[in-house]
């Protein structure tokens, strides 16, 4: 007889269990429903609203005209052909006749060498964030901005008129960084690709790969510095160093993002 009382009782949770999990799952199906759409439209609501803080830290407003546009998309703003000619006067004012630097590799001083006329690509790693086997186009020639923006196209570039990684001295290379919106849906595209160099941390190791050879840097400062502050160009001391510099804030540009790596 016991038994027979006890079968409704348990159908009965049973009936209750089913509408629970029943219920659980309608509401789990329900919020993921929600997120699907508000999560997007959080997303793209924040990163307008960093594009736009981006500009608003600016002194100055960017222009119209230094907008540019990567697949029919704003990527970044392009106030660099006066910052250039700037550097460019600059850099004729450095002296490398004579000047020395250490070579860990050999543990010798090695004699600093600007070859204007080396034409061949190298190429960068910074495993730490991603950047792999990045075209560095050689001595390119920046004052010119459709020459510039081309060799870009395809990656990053070394400044014509500073010395070349392996060379001693100071290697200054440069690329394109993007505004988060657009970066966030092309991280790998070679054009912005140093848009990751925001990440990159004391210590990091750099590889640059020239004429088969694989150099060894690693990083020592990250800072962000004017966009009047040409010293960047300059010999770290009596290190063989190598300089990299981005516009900041990310694709905006009044002031410059330069990363520095000893050789090791």
């Amino acid at each position: 007889m016991p038994n027979q009382w006890n079968i409704p009782e348990e159908e009965s949770k049973k009936i209750k269990q089913t509408k629970v999990i029943i219920s659980v799952s309608l509401l789990v199906f329900g919020v993921l429903i929600i997120l699907s759409q508000a999560i997007p439209l959080t997303k793209s609501y924040i990163d307008g609203w960093i594009a736009q803080a981006r500009v608003d830290l600016m002194k100055n407003p960017v222009p119209d005209s230094y907008r540019k546009y990567i697949e029919e998309e704003f990527a970044y703003y392009d106030p660099s052909k006066d910052y250039f000619s700037n550097l460019e006067g600059s850099i004729k004012g450095l002296t490398f006749e004579g000047k020395f630097t250490y070579d860990p590799a050999t543990n010798s001083s090695k004699k600093v060498v600007v070859d204007r006329e080396y034409s061949k690509d190298m190429y960068i790693d910074i495993d730490s964030v991603g950047i792999e086997n990045i075209i560095i186009t050689s001595n390119v020639e920046s004052t010119e901005e459709e020459v510039y923006d081309e060799y870009l196209k395809r990656g990053v570039a070394h400044f014509r008129g500073t010395p070349l990684p392996g060379d001693g001295g100071n290697s200054f290379i440069y690329g394109h960084s993007s505004v988060e919106s657009f970066f966030s849906r092309h991280q790998n595209l070679p054009e912005t690709i140093f848009t990751r160099l925001e990440n990159v941390d004391i210590g990091d190791d750099v590889y640059i790969q020239r004429d088969g050879q694989e150099l060894h840097y690693v990083v020592r400062k990250k800072k962000i510095v004017e966009s009047t502050d040409f010293s960047i160009l300059k010999t770290q001391g009596d290190k063989e160093t190598v300089t990299l510099m981005t516009c900041w804030p990310l694709g905006v540009g009044t002031k410059r993002l330069v990363v520095v790596a000893e050789k090791y």
